[in-house]
C-alpha cells in the first residue's frame, strides 16, 4: 500500500483520489472506487 516499494507516488495518486471524491460528491450509496474512479467489483 505504501512505503518504499509502493506503486505510485503521492504526487500520482492525490490529484486523481480527489477528482475521485469531487466526482462523487452529492451522491447516495456506498461506492468501492479505485483512484481513478473505476468501480472496484467485491
Amino acid at each position: 500500500m505504501g512505503g518504499p516499494d509502493a506503486r505510485l507516488s503521492i504526487d500520482e495518486s492525490i490529484p486523481n483520489l480527489v477528482s475521485t471524491i469531487d466526482a462523487y460528491e452529492g451522491r447516495g450509496g456506498l461506492h468501492y472506487l479505485d483512484y481513478l474512479g473505476r468501480v472496484v467489483p467485491w
